[in-house]
């Protein structure tokens, strides 16, 4: 039965010298991360248990995927926590999951210094991984400010594998670039598929873009790249006066809807590269593709790749094409469950699931985006509950009031704002209240501006008016 990480051993024999995995100044061989992963598999089996959870909260990217590999494959359940989180936040989602263990920057070393070195090839597990077994579990933001937990299984992984291989045709050969931290879905996906298809991953925790470019340069069978709109914008930018990169021949889009003037501007100076956008949650994996060859209509992001069936409105009575609604969908890359977090809007229905999204198919089945069933927004590729910071906001003495938007942004797609009623006069007030929220929230949570108003518009059950908030920062072009 296939698992997650089975192709490792197989890649530490047939490659054992080749690069595997890159990041920064460090490289590891195939055999290299194959011994890392069998040293953490062997810690692992005295200090975890089958089917128990095992959070990762390491800034070495490479650490994590060795031990995020060595989980998979004894049949733990990663689960990865950004290390970011303020404490307060990262207490309450460790008491609701109660995992076996808990691997940071302290621990990590201990791992390895208490298990042999091998020298051997990878022992396969003694009794591997069934497709139905859960294997990895990530978080993605809650409007309740605690992140809602969801948990894969390893057949709904593999099966996004085949479809990636299937649609992007990617080579072995290819070296994979990844510019962002692992906590983000789209580039720990990208990581472990692509040494999963047995290529040279190279991890960029921070995002540069000339660190990016000439990481793509390098390539001799050529690059993919996974990135968000926002990371492309900036890299199409960079290479204008850098000079364009040929060596580039897939990249793969997701995290927000791409502009098609953004598009246009990255094929100037990718002139070689297929360029790919999917659209998903991490609930759902791949919902649409927009493939080069598909001649995508204006504003869609693209149709349900095989294997994939969308339906809007409701599944028992799909809508007529044109017509808006929830969006439905049924694959068998959905996820398992919550393991904390709330989420009204995500539900289930005869094994359709939906997360709140609203759209409309057209009569050829390419899917439009019309909005969200709740208030959540996506910056540079994040989802951020406004919800969350109005918390925070609210936190402070001398807030009274608080309303988070996203404002439309031509490079992040949109950016948080706040608007703020003050209960006194306070000097600096809106250095101040971001400073508050830097020290509470993660860098993207934090709002772009702070407006102070005298008086905040209410409803006339006295509660803000979002939806008057939000106009006035329409109108007024967002600026603070």
């Amino acid at each position: 039965m296939a698992f997650v990480g089975d192709s490792l051993g197989r890649f530490a024999s047939q490659k054992a010298s080749a690069p595997a995995l890159t990041c920064g100044a460090h490289s590891f061989s195939w055999q290299e991360l194959a011994g890392s992963v069998g040293q953490i598999e062997n810690a692992l089996s005295t200090r975890s248990g089958r089917g128990g959870y095992v959070v990762l909260r390491l800034r070495d990217p490479a650490a994590l995927i060795a031990c995020f590999l060595a989980c998979a494959r004894t049949g733990r359940i990663a689960t990865i926590m950004d290390p970011d989180w303020p404490a307060a936040q990262a207490a309450t989602v460790l008491q609701e999951i109660a995992p076996d263990l808990v691997i940071d920057d302290e621990v990590f070393p201990t791992l390895r210094a208490d298990s042999p070195e091998l020298s051997a090839e990878l022992i396969a597990p003694e009794t591997p991984p069934d497709e139905g077994d859960l294997f990895y579990a990530g978080f993605t933001s809650g409007s309740s400010g605690v992140p809602k937990g969801y948990v894969r299984s390893h057949g709904s992984w593999l099966e996004s594998f085949r479809l990636s291989a299937r649609a992007f045709g990617i080579s072995e050969d290819s070296r994979v670039v990844l510019p962002g931290q692992l906590t983000h879905s789209l580039h720990l996906y990208g990581a472990v598929c692509g040494l999963a298809c047995g290529q040279h991953v190279v991890l960029l925790p921070r995002f540069d873009p000339r660190v990016v470019l000439r990481e793509l340069g390098r390539a001799t069978g050529g690059s993919v790249l996974y990135a968000t709109p926002t990371q492309l914008h900036y890299l199409a930018e960079t290479a204008r006066r850098n000079g364009s990169v040929a060596a580039v021949k897939q990249v793969l889009a997701s995290g927000a809807k791409w502009r098609e003037a953004d598009r246009q501007a990255l094929k100037s100076v990718f002139p070689e590269a297929c360029l790919f956008e999917f659209y998903g949650a991490s609930e759902t994996s791949f919902i649409t593709l927009a493939l080069p060859e598909d001649n995508i209509p204006s504003g869609s992001v693209g149709k349900a790749p095989d294997g994939v069936e969308i339906v809007i409105g409701d599944p028992s009575a799909p809508a007529s094409p044109g017509q808006a609604g929830l969006i439905w969908v049924r694959s068998g890359l959905l996820f398992s469950h919550y393991i904390c977090g709330t989420a009204p809007e995500t539900l289930w229905q005869d094994g359709w699931l939906t997360v709140g999204d609203h759209g409309f198919l057209d009569d050829r089945g390419f899917l439009f985006l019309t909005g969200r069933e709740n208030r959540m927004v996506v910056t540079s590729g994040l989802n951020v509950y406004p919800e969350e910071v109005e918390a925070v906001l609210i936190e402070h003495p001398s807030v009274a009031l608080a309303v988070v938007a996203g404002v439309p942004d031509h490079v992040r797609g949109h950016r948080l704002e706040a608007v703020v009623e003050l209960k006194a006069p306070l000097a600096d007030a809106k250095q101040i209240l971001l400073r508050h929220c830097r020290a509470r929230l993660i860098a993207g949570k934090v709002p772009k501006h702070i407006h102070i108003r005298a008086k905040m518009p209410l409803t006339p059950g006295g509660k803000p008016d979002i939806q008057k908030v939000m106009a006035d920062l329409a109108k007024e072009g967002g600026s603070g």
